[in-house]
């Protein structure tokens, strides 16, 4: 059996090593700091004392010497005193040196040298301890010997202090170095914690916000699959089961408006062509109450078809399927003729349509039924929410990638911006308009679909003046 470790085990994994490789850079450095604080503290207190106590003794064993030397010729009692002094301060340091060099290479030095010293004053080299006005108290020779072990001792002692420095520079070194490795190694550590977010966390969050956002602009269904721990697989599996009963909700209620289209197209087409008849008076005169109420009924039987047309155009764009091949188009063209579609409407509410064309502009490529449908959409809107005496400005301009960019600015009253986000989606009606205009939401999801469906894409702002511009873009012929 596999076991396979989840996002949380994961993490908890790299941040057992990454705590790991902290504790032990930080156990070394103390460790090494440990050291070195101890070699620092022997240096202190015993080395760098020796040092002094071998000058005292120096000075205090010439002190010595030199005192007796004037005792012999000069016979005076003060000098047997300084001499007294002298030895005290002798033997005291002495005492001291033996005691700090017991852990020290120089110990036996030291010993030899105390050994030698208490042998004199017992007698063993020369009669008496305090010498006597007129005798010696101890030769030359010995003086000088000591003089020479105590100079030996004492550079002796500086080497170890030069070792001990040298030492301490070499684990300082190795704290720094140790220090060095143990930060890279984390930072190695903390990229691939960074690497494995971003590959087992971040990308599967990026491909589930990506899936999420399709289906709210585009309502298109396709499994995903996100790597990443089995939580991950639960959640892909779930937007799957999500996304395919949307899918198959959306599908239902398409196939329901066509054939609902389809079943009232017919009995309306018999409407209509009775209303026409009775109209036309084939069955007999109308009076004119009669004739305005049928008048009244041929507009809203035009509206009820125009609806359905509008249903219908939905289906056949969700099925992806053209019945009609691409061809040329000029561009002015499809503007100049939803200009005249809309020429009453814009007089009766005093807008103006201002078309800027390029100078130069290359030909559209497309089913041109459904370019105009798209022009149609857009610039209708643009006049049926400008306020009047205002005007609409149609502009376009030619892209490198191979698309003509079209702009329709209107300057009414803008859309919300929590709204605009949702604009696209079928059968959505703005708030402010629900209850005052005519529509049915479908306009804008049908424009979407039809720049959508050619590569292009289709978007809405707000303009700081007032109003808003849609800027959609359309294939040109190459």
């Amino acid at each position: 059996m596999v076991l396979k470790a989840g996002i949380k085990q994961k993490l908890s994994l790299i941040f057992f090593l990454f705590f790991l490789i902290f504790t032990g850079t930080v156990g070394v450095l103390l460790f090494n700091v440990q050291s070195i604080v101890q070699t620092t503290e022997h240096i202190v207190t015993n080395n760098n004392e020796i040092d002094k106590l071998a000058d005292v003794l120096l000075s205090s064993l010439f002190d010595m010497e030199s005192n007796h030397k004037k005792l012999i010729i000069l016979k005076k009692e003060r000098y047997s005193q300084y001499f007294v002094q002298a030895k005290n301060r002798y033997e005291t340091a002495l005492t001291d040196v033996v005691n700090l060099s017991l852990v020290d290479s120089s110990s036996k030095t030291w010993h030899d040298l105390e050994f030698s010293y208490y042998r004199h004053r017992e007698g063993l080299w020369n009669s008496g301890t305090i010498p006597n006005i007129g005798k010696r108290w101890i030769s030359d020779k010995v003086v000088s010997i000591w003089q020479k072990n105590i100079t030996s001792a004492k550079t002796q002692n500086l080497q170890e202090i030069e070792s001990a420095l040298h030492e301490l520079n070499t684990r300082s070194l190795i704290s720094v170095r140790n220090g060095l490795y143990g930060f890279c190694l984390s930072v190695i550590v903390g990229l691939f914690g960074l690497w494995y977010l971003s590959r087992s966390i971040f990308s599967p969050l990026k491909k589930l916000t990506l899936g999420l956002r399709r289906i709210s602009q585009s309502k298109l269904h396709k499994p995903i699959t996100l790597k990443g721990g089995h939580e991950f697989n639960e959640l892909a599996t779930a937007y799957n089961e999500m996304s395919h009963q949307l899918t198959e909700e959306d599908n239902i209620r398409n196939e329901f408006i066509a054939t609902l289209s389809h079943e009232i197209r017919t009995p309306l087409s018999s409407i209509r062509e009775s209303v026409n008849m009775i109209v036309e008076e084939v069955f007999g005169p109308v009076n004119s109450n009669q004739a305005k109420f049928l008048k009244i009924a041929s507009v809203e039987i035009q509206r009820i078809n125009k609806l359905l047309n509008y249903l219908l155009n939905v289906s056949v764009l969700e099925s992806g399927v053209r019945k009609k091949a691409a061809t040329k188009v000029e561009p002015a063209n499809l503007v100049q003729h939803s200009n005249e579609m809309f020429t009453s409407v814009a007089e009766k509410k005093s807008v103006t349509l201002q078309v800027q064309p390029p100078k130069k502009s290359p030909y559209l490529y497309g089913v041109r039924e459904e370019l105009q449908q798209v022009f149609i959409n857009i610039i209708g809107n643009a006049i049926k929410f400008s306020p009047g005496g205002k005007s609409v400005f149609i502009t376009w301009e030619t892209k490198t990638e191979g698309f003509i960019l079209f702009h329709v600015t209107d300057l009414g009253p803008g859309i919300n911006e929590e709204e605009i986000s949702l604009i696209f989606t079928r059968y959505y009606r703005a708030k402010e308009v629900r209850g005052h205009l005519d529509g049915v939401g479908l306009g804008l999801a049908i424009s979407k679909k039809i720049v959508t469906s050619y590569g292009g894409e289709i978007t809405v702002q707000n303009n700081r003046v007032g109003g808003c511009t849609f800027s959609f873009s359309l294939p040109s012929c190459k």
